[in-house]
């Protein structure tokens, strides 16, 4: 009984990930052994290329408008991923202006490293991101993968930041592009019909994603509330069911969270 209300909540806390994930960090690194710790939401909200709605109740499963379009939304589910995620991050600060980080965005797991290159009143941070990806794990009857998909895969991401700071770090914004490539391959379940499940197929898809980052943190001393927006290119690639199928989506993704730094 236990084990399947935790494996109910685990899988809840999943549905509707989306791909993004923000970042919520400034464009200056931490001090060498200062760790911060966060957490809080963000979103993913197709504003451009959005897939056709699901069929009406009586639809043919075998329409190729209908088939083609369902291929097109899973797709959408499995790369672009739009819906509202949690975020949680810790982050360490390394000798000659390094920094590390985990982060957990629901679909990902993520480890980063970056390095600060000081430009007088500015900074410029380059990191690199790597990803382990649950884009589409089974829903609460698992065992009978009934709710849908089952895809996993990896990924990689380069943020290049600029930024600016108060002297106090009361205030902070940074600014700049983030370049990301995925791979996933997994099942994916299409609708047979109204009221029917269809089958498990096969399903792989490679992901770039080209957006900009505008982010902005606030507050005093150890706590602060940061707030972060991403304008997203998707260009996907895949086969839904041994059918190739292609995707181009534009996203806006606003997030924010606590940080506390020690």
């Amino acid at each position: 009984m236990i084990r399947r209300w935790v494996a109910t909540l685990l899988a809840g806390a999943c549905a509707g990930c989306h791909g993004s994930g923000p970042l919520l960090h400034p464009a200056h690194v931490l001090r060498p052994g200062n760790v911060s710790f966060g957490a809080g939401l963000s979103g993913d909200l197709i504003v451009a290329g959005a897939t056709a709605a699901p069929p009406a109740a009586g639809a043919s499963a075998g329409d190729p408008a209908a088939t083609e379009g369902a291929a097109r939304r899973k797709l959408s589910e499995i790369t672009v991923s739009p819906g509202v995620a949690p975020w949680a991050s810790a982050r360490v600060g390394i000798d000659g202006g390094n920094e590390a980080g985990l982060t957990y965005t629901g679909r990902a797991l993520r480890l980063d490293g970056r390095h600060e290159f000081p430009l007088g009143e500015a900074s410029l941070s380059l990191g690199l991101g790597a990803s382990a990806l649950f884009a589409g794990a089974p829903g609460p009857s698992a065992g009978s993968k009934a709710a849908g998909s089952d895809v996993y895969g990896a990924g990689l991401d380069v943020p290049l930041l600029l930024g600016f700071r108060s002297d106090a770090d009361l205030f902070a914004l940074w600014l700049g592009p983030r370049l990301g490539l995925e791979l996933l391959g997994g099942e994916v379940r299409l609708p047979a019909g109204s009221a029917t499940q269809g089958p498990l197929v096969d399903a792989s898809g490679q992901h770039l994603r080209v957006g900009f980052v505008l982010g902005v943190r606030a507050g005093f001393r150890h706590v602060h509330v940061a707030l972060e927006a991403t304008a997203t290119y998707h260009h996907a690639t895949g086969q839904i069911g041994g059918a190739p199928v292609t995707l181009d989506q534009g996203t806006v993704a606003p997030g924010g969270g606590l940080t506390v730094t020690f």
